[in-house]
């Protein structure tokens, strides 16, 4: 919303206007002087009627260019407004102004207050007692509308807090397991180390697993790798060789018994013969 400029001592432009005015009227006027060695009137300058209370240069009740009229006396425009056409939008205890605002929306004066009634009885009161209500009720429903709001936005606030509670506990702990598992990982390099060193130099390492079993480990050289090799390869021989003569020593002991097996039945055979 435009401030309204304080008259100054010596005004560019005047608006000269009745205190009141009926709304049946046809039409009102209102005149428009200027000083004509500080300011003369564009084609795009006009004068439209606000609320005193709520001057929104861009949202007049109604406006006119000053050029559309006529001028008197060289200095003077007689601006003419028809009442029927804003009727609906003011209220008999309302206060009115009018504003002169050139072609760059810069307020360049206003007129004194003024005010509009009926000739008649009106309900422009009660309306607006009505209206002022209805704003009311409309205030207080925001205000309830607001501070459930602001409930909602604590409840979520607290709940927050404690998410964010737990989130910092998790943290917490998260870095407490990382710094065990960088002291298992710094162990473990140190443990490779170690066990690298100690076989690059052929010692013995004693090694003992989770359930207590020891054994120990040393590094083989070239030559007992291949000595390694070479008797692990005759022991293996001797094993094949000693299986073969087992086996054939079985079969030899299977064919013995059925050579006996043989003979036996052979020689009861010719007895029984030889008694016939």
């Amino acid at each position: 919303m435009d401030e309204v400029p304080k008259n100054m001592e010596s005004p560019a432009v005047i608006l000269e206007t009745n205190k009141r005015y009926f709304i049946e009227d046809k039409f009102l006027i209102v005149n428009c002087f200027y000083d004509q060695k500080k300011i003369s009137p564009w084609l795009k300058d006009w004068i439209g009627l606000y609320p005193c209370d709520n001057v929104k240069l861009y949202e007049p009740l109604i406006f006119e260019y000053v050029m559309d009229h006529p001028r008197i006396d060289g200095s003077c425009y007689k601006i003419k407004f028809v009442p029927q056409l804003f009727a609906k939008s003011i209220h008999c205890s309302g206060k009115y102004q009018f504003v002169y605002v050139d072609s760059y929306f810069k307020v360049i004066a206003t007129s004194d207050p003024i005010q509009f009634v009926h000739k008649n009885d009106c309900n422009c009161n009660s309306s607006l007692s009505q209206s002022n209500c209805m704003v009311h009720i409309k205030i207080g429903q925001d205000i309830n509308s607001v501070v459930q709001r602001l409930k909602c936005l604590e409840a979520r606030l607290l709940e927050f807090e404690k998410g964010k509670q737990e989130a910092m506990e998790l943290n917490e702990q998260l870095v407490q397991k990382l710094k065990a598992c960088e002291m298992l990982r710094s162990r473990g390099e140190q443990f490779i180390d170690g066990l690298y060193k100690a076989l690059d130099q052929g010692k013995p390492v004693k090694l003992t697993n989770s359930k207590g079993h020891t054994r120990w480990i040393k590094r083989m050289r070239t030559t007992e790798i291949r000595n390694h090799v070479i008797s692990t390869k005759i022991v293996r021989n001797e094993v094949y060789l000693t299986a073969i003569i087992n086996t054939q020593e079985q079969e030899i002991q299977r064919l013995r018994a059925i050579n006996n097996e043989l003979s036996n039945t052979n020689t009861i055979y010719l007895k029984h013969f030889f008694q016939i």
